[in-house]
């Protein structure tokens, strides 16, 4: 039995996110997904530098403030603050398994390389 799951552009099946829960498999992104963060990175990183019209949801603000561009130096600000907003609620604590999918689904997304996203981030 293998402990591990790399994630591709391969699609996830219902079935193989109960192996990588049940079976409790690490994660590893393989060569193809690195390389798709990575490229996309490398475009977005190309346009900031060479363009000096806000781009949304990265050097602009959010919803009634898409218009309004963030200086350079403001920029992590603005993460942290993005993230700050997504972490609170209220209820009953989310299962761990639920989490679990959660998280690998979002590290899915992200490995097919469209959102500008750092590898080091996913």
């Amino acid at each position: 039995m293998e402990h591990s799951h790399y994630i591709s552009t391969e699609v996830l099946t219902l079935e193989t996110l109960q192996e990588i829960i049940s079976q409790h498999k690490t994660l590893s992104l393989s060569e193809e997904a690195q390389l798709n963060i990575q490229k996309c990175r490398e475009y977005l990183d190309k346009k900031m530098a060479s363009n000096e019209a806000p781009i949304y949801g990265i050097n602009t603000g959010f919803g009634s403030l898409c218009n309004v561009k963030i200086s350079n130096e403001n920029l992590s600000q603005l993460q942290s603050n993005l993230v700050k907003s997504h972490a609170c609620g209220t209820g009953e604590e989310v299962p761990a398994a639920i989490v679990k999918i959660m998280l690998l689904l979002k590290i899915q997304s992200l490995s097919y390389g469209h959102s500008g996203v750092q590898l080091q981030t996913v």
